[in-house]
Order: structure tokens, then C-alpha cells, then sequence
């Protein structure tokens, strides 16, 4: 009876959300393209509807690199985790796990990823609407992905020379988010 409540608890786990890679493979309207510019520390602007955890970050840009990820307080820009990611083939997702940052509904956290790899400039995504126009925020899962914002240095630095950018995304950094 043991071993059957304990797979019937696993059946009934949360599954993890990976709230970027969903967007941009499930939305048809949405064009990816490769910038060549930097360095840049570029940010995804996020909430989740329900409470859960972030479990992992991940890296996802053109050319292999060890990138920066930071998650951030996006009040009082304290960075809250942070992990570097050893991407080793372009354009692939690769996630790494961290210390589990618990998510509180409606709380608003900024993902970023710098452009920089061992002091070299690297290129990087953005996606955007076919035709134009804003797409953001958009629902994806448990999580509001409300805007993009960046800022054009090397040094982990909290990214708001551009905010509230909702025609575009960039990087691009991923969490994986499990709903409690």
C-alpha cells in the first residue's frame, strides 16, 4: 500500500513550466532573429499567478558560452540568484538547477542573461511579432511574462536603461517554475 500512495503522489506532482521556450514554440505569430551588438545584460519582466518555486535557470543563445543568469528582485533590484551556464551547443537550451527561489503570487522578478562570454561579445535572440506590434504581457502557464527591459554593460548589473520594451524579448535566459 506503501509503494502505491507513493506513485500515485508522484502521478499528482506539478509538472515544470518553462515559460519562455513555451512562448516562443507556441506562438506562430512570434519571429526569432540574431543581434550582433553588446555587451548586454538583457531582462525578461515576470510574475506568476500562482505560488510555486523556480528550480532552475537556463541559457538559450546563439553561440555556446558561459553566460550569466540572474534572477532579481524587481523593487529593490537585489539579485537573488545567480548561475552561471556552460551552454555548449548553439541555440539549445541548456538549465542548470539552483537553490529553490520561492515564487509569492503577483510578486514581479526580472530574468537576465548577459551577452558577454569570457570577455567576448556574443550574439543573441530576440523575438518579436510578425508584422510588428506589441505581444506582451503574454500568459504562459502559471506565469505573466509582462515586458523585456536591458542595459548595455558587462558587470552583472540590474538591466533599466530600457524597461517596460513589450514589442520584443531578448537573450534568451529560461527558469524552470513549479506551482506549489
Amino acid at each position: 500500500m506503501l509503494a502505491s500512495t507513493s506513485c500515485k503522489k508522484t502521478a499528482d506532482a506539478n509538472p515544470e513550466e518553462t515559460p519562455f521556450t513555451s512562448l516562443v514554440k507556441g506562438d506562430a505569430t512570434l519571429t526569432s532573429g540574431v543581434r550582433t551588438s553588446g555587451p548586454w545584460e538583457l531582462g525578461i519582466v515576470f510574475n506568476s499567478s500562482v505560488a510555486g518555486k523556480i528550480t532552475k535557470v537556463g541559457s538559450k543563445m546563439p553561440e555556446p558560452g558561459s553566460y550569466r543568469v540572474i534572477i532579481w528582485d524587481n523593487d529593490t533590484k537585489a539579485v537573488l540568484r545567480q548561475k552561471t551556464i556552460e551552454q555548449s551547443s548553439p541555440d539549445v537550451l541548456t538549465m542548470e538547477p539552483i537553490d529553490a527561489l520561492t515564487v509569492p503570487v503577483n510578486k514581479k522578478y526580472v530574468i537576465s542573461i548577459n551577452s558577454q562570454s569570457g570577455g567576448t561579445n556574443k550574439k543573441y535572440g530576440y523575438v518579436y511579432k510578425t508584422g510588428g506590434g506589441d505581444f506582451l504581457p503574454v500568459n504562459k502557464g502559471s506565469i505573466l511574462v509582462l515586458n523585456s527591459c536591458y542595459q548595455s554593460v558587462a558587470t552583472a548589473t540590474f538591466p533599466s536603461a530600457a524597461q517596460n520594451v513589450k514589442y520584443e524579448f531578448y537573450g534568451f535566459p529560461e527558469f524552470a517554475f513549479v506551482a506549489d
